[in-house]
């Protein structure tokens, strides 16, 4: 009996050993896994729970864009009730690039920014993918809390110099994307800053259900031919010169 308890408790403290000394490749497995292959974490040193490393886009090209070096550290307190929260930070500055928090069925983002390549809408479908999109988004997320029921939280996009490989305007114009919790779901509002082609929208998306977005996209009269190729791939012209964006039934429903 004696001998079995030691084995017992060496047992337990080479399990723990593990756990503290996972590597920080562990990161990169998990930050694939919940943005579904589109962010990896590269050249990391460390641990899972303390280390660094440089945050990758994964574009539908097969490119990898570096985004952000950033340091990372997982707050062991909360690791009690079964919640991993993570910080991370840029290496460049020390500022701020993501804290969130996994829950069993939750997700709570604290703080988000990134800056992130626009191409990387084309991992939301065929479409977008063939679409060969350009420019840079600047996502800020402040307070958005989601389960399977509720939504909560506001998160704004900001799409800096847009284009596309199907037209020869660059830019076709900057871009907000403005999104607003109520609880219940999170209601979209997309609006024009400038440029050859203006577009519309809202929308809203209930959490376990594919988001409603309805867009129109209108260009200047002078742009018309040039981006009538892609716009009737997004969508369908309506009246002369203006176009409602369809968006892809295969962009799947967003769960936490």
């Amino acid at each position: 009996m004696k001998r079995l308890l030691m084995a017992g408790l060496l047992l337990v403290a080479l399990v723990c050993t593990y756990l503290v000394m996972l590597p920080a490749t562990w990161m990169d497995a998990l930050l694939q896994r919940a943005s579904q292959g589109a962010l990896a974490m590269t050249g990391t040193t460390g641990t899972f729970w303390r280390g660094e490393g440089s945050l990758q886009a994964l574009l539908p090209s097969g490119e990898a864009v570096t985004l952000v070096p950033v340091n990372w550290n997982i707050v062991a307190g909360e690791l009690l009730t079964l919640k991993l929260h993570i910080k991370a930070q840029s290496t460049r500055d020390n500022k701020p690039v993501l804290n969130a928090t996994l829950g069993l069925g939750e997700t709570y983002i604290q703080e988000a920014k990134l800056e992130l390549p626009a191409a990387l809408l084309g991992v939301l479908s065929p479409t977008l993918r063939a679409a060969v999109l350009s420019g840079q988004i600047a996502l800020h997320i402040n307070e958005v809390r989601f389960d399977s029921s509720h939504a909560a939280g506001k998160a704004q996009a900001y799409w800096n110099g847009a284009g596309s490989s199907l037209s020869r305007i660059r830019p076709l114009g900057n871009y907000l994307l403005d999104m607003n919790g109520k609880g219940n779901g999170m209601d979209f509002r997309l609006a024009t800053i400038g440029g050859p082609l203006t577009l519309t929208g809202s929308g809203g998306w209930i959490p376990g259900k594919r988001p409603d977005i309805r867009i129109t996209a209108t260009p200047e009269e002078s742009a018309r031919q040039d981006l009538a190729p892609l716009l009737r791939m997004l969508g369908r012209e309506t009246s002369p010169g203006t176009y409602q964006i369809t968006i892809d039934p295969s962009v799947g429903m967003i769960n936490p």
